[in-house]
């Protein structure tokens, strides 16, 4: 008998290829424990219906694997129930190719497969991170459904239980930076406001962001993300893009940014509530934010709310004008805010956040280890 090592397929609704999301940090603490991961990119237009390709990833222990289905795909949007017969097929394909895996952890909000079970796994995981567009359709036949918000629990129709709730995580780059990395000093009469994401995303408020620019021209603001266009429907964004203070590096790497962390000051996170795509539930960026020790000026989250660790707005009807009064009072008294005690704080609470610790949490609830899912085989 050879022991061979354990298997996992983590399946995401995002490529590996691109910026990494919650699905990627957990196929990496899989890694990093030991599992061999199978990350399996959603349906992509390949050389021939049906191919499967796999392909050795940056990350040790991690593949990544593409596919084109072997069907049209618009049966999805056409006749849902074929659809779901034929990705049943499907899933028996990509084990034939890659292997029969111990465990599946399903990511996708989309529901490329409604049904788990073809895989053939010892243990089936469907995890929401993410919100569904359509309510109902089912957990998968998971053996666990984990969620980050209880809605997205019961839109999908499972049942909530306290310990399958798991919020957002912080990367193993932000993880490594914060234990190792000094907190940096502050330059109270030039402060630097810094702010990292998608800069095209119609939530990110401007004209809060135009209004504090206005205000405080003696501060560096730095905007990490591929960099907006001029938009003449967006004159705020216009007027920050021609700002001598403000500061557009373009999309950089998320070890670069943990390296430059220590000369920002203030972070934000600025945003209409509106405008979010299932509310202002969570954002994972806080963790990434709250890892560096710097205060965190932002707009109302639901999960933020009265967490005295960050500086966020006491209500989600806030305008982007209350934003800008709120950066206003941590500037005027920057030193408080970003006294040692509080940055510590600030730091304790993303590492206790981490995916490697989420991942613990559900080795817990699910009885899940490599060692457990390792087998032998002649």
């Amino acid at each position: 008998m050879v022991d061979r090592q354990p298997l996992a397929y983590v399946i995401s609704p995002q490529p590996w290829a691109g910026f990494p999301v919650s699905k990627h940090h957990y196929a990496i603490a899989l890694a990093m424990r030991g599992w061999r991961v199978i990350f399996v990119d959603p349906p992509a237009e390949l050389d021939q219906a049906g191919a499967i390709e796999t392909t050795a990833t940056d990350v040790p222990g991690i593949t990544s694997l593409r596919y084109q289905t072997f069907f049209p795909y618009r049966f999805k949007f056409r006749t849902r129930w074929l659809f779901d017969a034929l990705m049943r097929r499907q899933a028996r394909r990509l084990v034939a190719a890659a292997g029969r895996p111990d465990v599946v952890w399903d990511f996708d909000n989309a529901y490329q497969f409604r049904d788990l079970r073809p895989f053939g796994a010892k243990t089936a995981l469907f995890h929401l991170v993410d919100d569904m567009g359509t309510p109902g359709m089912g957990t998968k036949h998971a053996d666990h459904l984990f969620y980050l918000h209880p809605s997205f629990c019961t839109r999908a129709g499972g049942v909530l239980r306290d310990d399958h709730e798991i919020g957002h995580g912080l990367g193993a780059i932000h993880a490594q930076a914060a234990r190792t990395q000094g907190f940096g000093q502050g330059q109270p009469d030039a402060p630097h406001v810094g702010f990292v994401g998608n800069l095209a995303a119609p939530w990110i408020d401007w004209e809060a962001i135009d209004a504090m620019l206005s205000r405080h021209p003696q501060a560096r603001f730095t905007f990490w993300g591929p960099k907006p266009k001029p938009d003449a429907c967006n004159t705020a964004l216009s007027r920050i893009l021609a700002q001598p203070n403000a500061a557009f590096p373009g999309l950089t790497p998320p070890a670069q940014i943990a390296s430059e962390a220590p000369g920002v000051d203030v972070w934000l996170v600025p945003f209409v509530a509106e405008k979010l795509l299932g509310g202002p539930l969570n954002s994972h960026k806080i963790l990434e934010y709250l890892s560096t020790g710097k205060a965190v000026v932002m707009s109302w989250l639901e999960a933020y709310d009265g967490n005295p660790l960050v500086h966020m707005l006491p209500g989600r009807d806030q305008s982007g004008a209350n934003l800008a009064d709120l950066l206003d009072s941590v500037l005027t008294d920057l030193g408080t805010a970003n006294a040692p005690q509080a940055m510590g704080a600030r730091r304790a609470f993303a590492l206790e956040r981490s995916y490697d610790r989420h991942l613990e949490q559900i080795e817990q609830v699910t009885r899940l280890t490599p060692q457990e899912a390792k087998t032998s085989e002649a």
